[in-house]
């Protein structure tokens, strides 16, 4: 039974691999790869040790001939044993890179000399224990022997507890929900196999090495001279196992179905996009004939008010505020037309007050009157396109005035765009108190040309567009929304050092 969970748990962690292929799967798939083999090498080892009640056999490998089987498998002691070395040895080393990995601690990402010093003890521990190595240094060595022994153990519990730690510290320090939610899933998985480990950490190779050796007694483990636990401490050991196993695959589960379901919409987007590009370049085009037209308009105008003399300066400075405002669409037009076309970003490093301060100029042109607070603790610097970035925000910030203008009590209406760090992104939220959305809504908002509101004047590319910015800049968004209450926009950004 122990060894078929332990064998899903690789094929889980497998699964995980296949999907994202990067260092943290690796180092995942390590994690359950030497967890199993820990828990099938202690598991032969106790078919092979004998000595068991019928119950408790039944229990641990469901019949006689299955433990007769695995009994005599032509593997020896010293395979044995060696196996089992690896499985204890690796798991605590892949236990401490993977939380290492998450930690956002300073000095730990700052020095990265850390991750490779931590493979010292884990090296060592595999030389010292290799069946011929440990036989030759222990022979009639009672006290090394004893010294090994101990050495081994301590360092192993000090990299369980520090990697726990450092787990726990970094799901504490997350602020914002989703965040915390899916690093909760994967801390739980790592927890759960750490739980599983521990059951069974204690199991010296030497042991094995030394099946049928009387000279040492073994203070831990599955001694050959031990009492054997009952069949309700098994019962107990192998719920506290399926507890523990039931959590990291339903952690496991939902990580991967999260990281399925992004990709899959990925896809799905990438799909209607392909007809939006071919749309919205027939819309460029189209719509910068008829601003080239409205242009000539306005010279025929400014010849024909020429001689006027009732009220032309205000015409010509009406006609001048035409002709700036036609030049600054042209402007954008073709600077959406260049991105369709060459598909392609220019970055550079800008602080965010600088884009906040354009963001928040664009929404004015539409909603002049409205306010805008702004909160950026301290310089923040980011990696980003300032026309394009700009622009998905002030789609961000009209859409947010758009809900408070649709909200019951549109008076009392509030908008903030905020700026922090957090863990490895640059957080920029887009915060209202407007109507919010519901579910069903949630899911289709970032589809092009879906909105709820007004068709005619509304065509739904906006909250699109400024995903799709994101993703140029490396990054992507979030949302978090409750009708009637308001919804929060998350743009992470990789952070820039």
């Amino acid at each position: 039974m122990l060894i078929l969970l332990s064998v899903c748990l690789v094929l889980a962690s497998f699964i995980i691999f296949a999907v994202k292929r990067n260092q943290e799967a690796f180092l995942l798939l390590g994690l359950c790869i030497s967890l199993g083999l820990e828990i099938c090498g202690v598991m032969i080892f106790i078919a092979k040790k004998g000595g068991i009640s019928e119950d408790i056999l039944l229990f641990l490998y469901f019949s006689r001939d299955i433990l007769n089987r695995i009994r005599y498998l032509g593997i020896t002691l010293n395979q044995l044993g060696f196996l089992i070395a690896l499985g204890r040895t690796l798991f605590p080393l892949f236990f401490a890179e993977i939380s290492l990995h998450y930690s956002m601690i300073e000095w730990v990402r700052k020095n990265r000399w850390i991750k490779y010093a931590a493979m010292v003890f884990p090296a060592t521990n595999l030389i010292l224990y290799y069946p011929q190595v440990y036989r030759m240094i222990t022979e009639k060595r009672p006290g090394l022997q004893n010294l090994i022994t101990e050495g081994s153990h301590g360092w192993l519990t000090a990299y369980l507890v520090v990697g726990g730690l450092l787990l726990l510290y970094e799901y504490k320090s997350i602020t914002m929900k989703f965040c915390k939610r899916q690093f909760g899933q994967i801390t739980a998985c790592i927890l759960a196999m750490a739980i599983l480990y521990l059951l069974y950490y204690q199991q010296d190779p030497g042991q094995v090495y030394r099946f049928y050796s009387m000279d040492f007694i073994w203070p831990r483990g599955i001694g050959y001279l031990q009492i054997n636990p009952g069949l309700v401490s098994y019962i107990g050991l192998v719920g506290i196992m399926l507890v523990c196993t039931v959590m990291g695959f339903y952690s496991l589960f939902k990580y991967t179905t999260g990281m399925f379901e992004e990709h899959k919409e990925d896809m799905v987007m990438q799909r209607k996009f392909n007809m939006a590009k071919v749309g919205a370049s027939m819309f460029v085009h189209g719509i910068k004939n008829q601003l080239l037209a409205s242009r000539v308009v306005h010279k025929r105008l400014r010849s024909l008010c020429e001689g006027e003399k009732a009220d032309i300066e205000k015409i010509r400075e009406n006609i001048d505020v035409l002709e700036e405002l036609n030049s600054s669409m042209l402007e954008r037009m073709d600077e959406l037309y260049r991105c369709v076309k060459t598909n392609a970003i220019y970055m550079a490093p800008l602080e965010v007050q600088e884009i906040f301060h354009e963001a928040v100029e664009r929404f004015h042109r539409k909603y002049p009157e409205e306010m805008v607070e702004c909160i950026v603790p301290g310089a923040i610097t980011v990696l980003a396109d300032k026309a394009q970035l700009c622009e998905a925000l002030s789609n961000l910030l009209i859409n947010a005035q758009d809900a408070v203008n649709e909200s019951a009590d549109p008076h009392r209406g509030k908008i903030a765009l905020k700026c922090y760090n957090e863990r490895l992104y640059t957080v920029i939220e887009v915060e209202d108190n407007g109507k919010g959305m519901t579910r069903e809504q949630v899911k289709k908002i970032f589809e092009p040309f879906y909105s709820s509101k007004n068709s005619n004047h509304n065509w739904g590319m906006g909250l699109y567009f400024a995903r799709e910015v994101v993703k140029g800049h490396l990054g992507f968004m979030k949302v978090e929304t409750k009708p009637q209450v308001g919804s929060r926009f998350f743009i992470m950004l990789p952070r820039y050092n």
